[in-house]
């Protein structure tokens, strides 16, 4: 059949901040002339619902050009990202094109549950998808399960290797490293009152450093504890080298998180090789296996804490060996690998008359 990208638009938020933009700028630099059609506006001044319009007028605009285009590959989240995407569906499948329609929400499971009326057009519009991706097998089980759903297929976030790997050289101090969304979803300022009452961090033992952004004020304002401000630093938000730079300089990276899909952060920080501390929540213990790669503990359950760092302190060394297996385990979401599975979904889609996929 030859290259099957040439088949395929992709709509998602390109050029954004976050776990999903970050997904999709890496399709973009690492798939030869991809088709796409950003739903991200830069552009604050616009209203979301002519933004909207834009962007169907983008869409039907590239479908009516462009007659090679028989397959949409569209990212959504939860709520109101699904709501529009799925109007987006709608249209894509009234032009006769096929739609893969890839959900990356860490909280669909929450969505769904407080649809009401709702979830029966959620229902019915995801069975109507030709194939819905998710990003975990915790995720493969609920979309399969608890909306019973049978075109459901597992991809994996890309993320690329860092060539150089700093080992872990033990100076005494852990240096934490937490990187996303500051919100009370991702656990960083449960995180911030747990440490404060930390023996380790008490005695100059544990630093952490805090990227991202959304809620910054709280954050500042927490800060303003001299008992915090000296051991813990927010660096906004950082990318490029920055992001190199803290991501090689840190131990251990830290993602407390209540609800997560398969978290881009923790991808790119095994992809530096080092060991994680997350919660078991979303896709994370699919990718972080506990003493293996890192430790796991139940979200909002910070006093299981006590003993994972119990466990550092007196072992220091088993981070060197975590960070190895982080690694290995980073090397399974290489970009040619991502790339190669969703080229076998778009050639089974392109060749499949009953819409019917034979794989996992």
């Amino acid at each position: 059949m030859g290259n099957p990208f040439i088949h395929v638009l992709y709509i998602g938020p390109f050029d954004e901040f976050g776990g999903m933009g970050s997904v999709l700028n890496l399709y973009k630099k690492n798939i030869n002339d991809l088709k796409y059609v950003s739903t991200h506006q830069s552009k604050k001044n616009n209203s979301k619902i002519l933004s909207f319009i834009l962007v169907i007028l983008r869409i039907t605009g590239t479908l009516l050009l462009d007659r090679d285009i028989k397959i949409l590959h569209i990212h959504s989240a939860a709520n109101g990202s699904f709501a529009r995407k799925s109007i987006i569906g709608i249209i894509s499948k009234l032009y006769g094109k096929k739609v893969v329609f890839h959900i990356h929400s860490g909280s669909f499971d929450q969505f769904y549950e407080k649809a009401g009326r709702f979830k029966v057009f959620i229902k019915f519009f995801l069975q109507k998808m030709d194939c819905v991706v998710c990003l975990s097998d915790q995720w493969y089980t609920f979309y399969t399960q608890n909306l019973g759903l049978d075109k459901v297929i597992i991809v994996g976030n890309p993320v690329e290797l860092n060539p150089v790997v700093t080992t872990y050289k033990n100076s005494g101090v852990l240096n934490l490293l937490f990187l996303g969304m500051i919100c009370d979803n991702k656990g960083i300022f449960d995180l911030i009152h747990y440490l404060r009452n930390n023996k380790y961090f008490n005695l100059d033992l544990i630093k952490l450093k805090i990227g991202g952004n959304n809620q910054i004020d709280k954050l500042q304002k927490l800060l303003i504890d001299p008992k915090l401000n000296e051991h813990i630093k927010f660096c906004g938000w950082v990318k490029a080298d920055f992001k190199d730079k803290l991501l090689s300089e840190c131990d251990l990276f830290i993602l407390p998180s209540y609800f997560e899909g398969l978290p881009v952060s923790i991808l790119e920080a095994m992809a530096y090789g080092k060991p994680i501390i997350a919660t078991k929540v979303g896709g994370i213990p699919s990718v972080v296996t506990d003493g293996f790669n890192g430790w796991l503990f139940n979200p909002g359950k910070f006093q299981e804490l006590d003993v994972i760092l119990d466990h550092i302190f007196k072992q220091p060394a088993i981070l060197a060996d975590f960070g190895k297996n982080s690694y290995s385990t980073a090397s399974q979401f290489a970009p040619a690998i991502i790339n190669q599975n969703l080229s076998n979904i778009y050639t089974q889609l392109l060749e499949s008359t009953s819409n019917q996929l034979t794989f996992k």
